[in-house]
Order: C-alpha cells, then structure tokens, then sequence
C-alpha cells in the first residue's frame, strides 16, 4: 500500500450560539472533529483543518438584512 497524502475541501453549516463569526470557527477549529472511516482498500491515518474561510454575512443569512 502506498502512502499518500489528499487533499479534501469541506464545506460545512452551522447554527451557533455566538455573535462572532470568529469565535464559531475557533470553536469548530479547537474541539470538533473532522471523520473519514477507513474503506476496503484504503486506511485513513489523520485529517486536520488546513483552511478557514467565512464569506461575508449578506451570504451567510441568505438575503436576510
């Protein structure tokens, strides 16, 4: 088996109890928990979050101002 190393770009939604965006995706940053489950042919060794990114608040609410 070889090893190799892939890239996966997640997007995720989420209702959170906070008032700034930053402190929700600190929040999922620290404490939550990204799972891939092993296949047949492949065993998952480690996931991580390689990358943040929150789009502006007129496209979170979806159009509410």
């Amino acid at each position: 088996m070889k090893y190799q190393t892939i890239y996966i770009m997640v997007r995720v939604a989420v209702h959170a109890d906070y008032i700034h965006i930053a402190e929700a995706v600190h929040e999922l940053e620290t404490q939550s928990k990204l799972s891939l489950t092993d296949t047949a042919n492949i065993n998952i060794l480690e996931t991580e979050i390689l990358l943040s990114r929150v789009r502006n608040t007129k496209n979170i609410n979806h159009g509410k101002h």
